[in-house]
Parts: structure tokens; C-alpha cells; sequence
């Protein structure tokens, strides 16, 4: 049988890590997403996972990804308009500035371009708009929500 996200989070992740990344993906299925891990050729070899909701991306996650030891693991949005000026509460809005995924220059989104986030406008952002590396309990909040937006997004589109 195959493994599944949570069969690589307890393999690969311990203690509170393992802990938020088990919550997160268990929030996620409650919410009804799906998780399909990527094996395309710059993935196959990694543990790589779309989310989607209605067959609409709501978010990336890698589980010790070999090119970014330092990192155990990573969540990335996809690209949401409601971003730009959805009214949040302050804490959401701070931790989610301090995510706004700024171009590392991988290629991936040439260069990036200027967004406004939760009012805020930054320059340079990658088309996934936040990248949270090693998310802690402390940014589990804003994870869902980030989550509940896109999730709003793509039931106003059906």
C-alpha cells in the first residue's frame, strides 16, 4: 500500500513539528481536501503534496524536501485575489506578513511582482504568495485561515 502524508510526517518529523504537522493535515481533511503527491520530475524523488479542494489547488507541502535540509518541512499557498484585502484579525494579518513568499530567484515565478496582501503591498512575491518553513502551533491559526480564504474562493467560483 502506498504511504500517505501522515505516514511521512511520523517518519520524517518528531515532537511539536510532527505534532502541528499532524493537526494541520488532519484540519485539511475535515475541511475535505484531497492530498495527491507529486511525481512529476522535479518531485519524484521528494515528498511533495498538492491539496485541492473541488480539484482547485488550495496549498502545497513538502516533508524533507533533500534540497532544503533546513527545512523539515514547508507549506505554500496557492495565488488567492482574496488575499489582497480580506479583512482578518491583526495577529493573522502579522503572522501572514511575515510569510509573504519573496522571490528567492529559483525561476519559478521570474522575478515575482508586486502584491497587496491583507492591505499590505510587497514587491517581489512568488506566485504562491506564502511560504511558512517549519510552521510551528504559532502559525497554525493563521494556516487555516490562509486555507478558509482560498477554500471561499473556489465556492464562489461553483
Amino acid at each position: 500500500m502506498a504511504k500517505t502524508i501522515i505516514d511521512y510526517i511520523n517518519e520524517y518529523l518528531s515532537g511539536e513539528i510532527q505534532q502541528t504537522a499532524l493537526k494541520f493535515v488532519y484540519f485539511l481533511q475535515s475541511q475535505n481536501l484531497k492530498f495527491y503527491k507529486d511525481n512529476c520530475d522535479c518531485w519524484k524523488d521528494k515528498v511533495y503534496y498538492w491539496v485541492t479542494y473541488n480539484n482547485e489547488c488550495v496549498c502545497f507541502i513538502a516533508i524533507a524536501d533533500p534540497d532544503e535540509p533546513q527545512n523539515l518541512w514547508t507549506v505554500w499557498s496557492d495565488e488567492s485575489k482574496l488575499y489582497e484585502d480580506y479583512i482578518v484579525n491583526n495577529e493573522i494579518k502579522q503572522t501572514a506578513w511575515t510569510h509573504v513568499d519573496l522571490c528567492g530567484n529559483c525561476g519559478s515565478c521570474n522575478g515575482g511582482k508586486q502584491k497587496t496582501v491583507f492591505g499590505k503591498t510587497f514587491d517581489r512575491v512568488c506566485s504562491c504568495t506564502f511560504r511558512i518553513d517549519n510552521p510551528t502551533s504559532a502559525d497554525a491559526p493563521f494556516m487555516k485561515r490562509m486555507v478558509e480564504i482560498k477554500i471561499e474562493e473556489i465556492l464562489k467560483k461553483v
